[in-house]
């Protein structure tokens, strides 16, 4: 008996451990990633270049955020949401305004939360706002033309 219970300990906790990992890779591929305006440059593209070029191979949403702003501290969760729901189709990553003021500036942000919405074909569309997760996902879409 006592050899069954320590078997059946064993699965279980090897269970465990191997749900964990599944469900942190998960999370990980699917995320908004903070970034800052150097690594935009290599993930998304050029910002300082007068050409719209994209360097990302899917499409891009980019949210401008500060860590004071109350509707964007409201929107991360949504965001989240939406970077699972196209489940790696779309990258998603998120910039600090106060401390990458040089491509806030260049996007000319004047109002946060501000998403970037940017297909692969195309100029980018700007969102501004707080709004439903069903709301960004159909703008989103239109803009992808899905």
């Amino acid at each position: 008996m006592k050899k069954i219970l320590l078997v059946m300990l064993l699965a279980l906790a090897t269970f465990v451990v191997n749900a964990q990992r599944y469900v942190a890779d998960e999370d990980t591929v699917y995320t908004v990633h903070s970034i800052n305006q150097e690594r935009f440059r290599g993930l998304v593209f050029d910002w300082e270049s007068n050409d719209w070029e994209m360097v990302s191979p899917r499409p891009v949403v980019v949210d401008f955020y500060a860590d004071w702003c109350v509707p964007c501290r409201r929107l991360a969760p949504i965001l989240r949401d939406i970077a699972q729901y196209y489940h790696g189709e779309v990258d998603f990553y998120r910039i600090n305004v106060d401390d990458n003021s040089d491509i806030a500036a260049a996007f000319e942000v004047r109002s946060i939360p501000m998403l970037l919405i940017c297909p692969l074909d195309g100029e980018p569309k700007e969102l501004v706002g707080l709004y439903s997760m069903q709301e960004y996902i159909r703008v989103i879409n239109q803009i992808l033309g899905r």
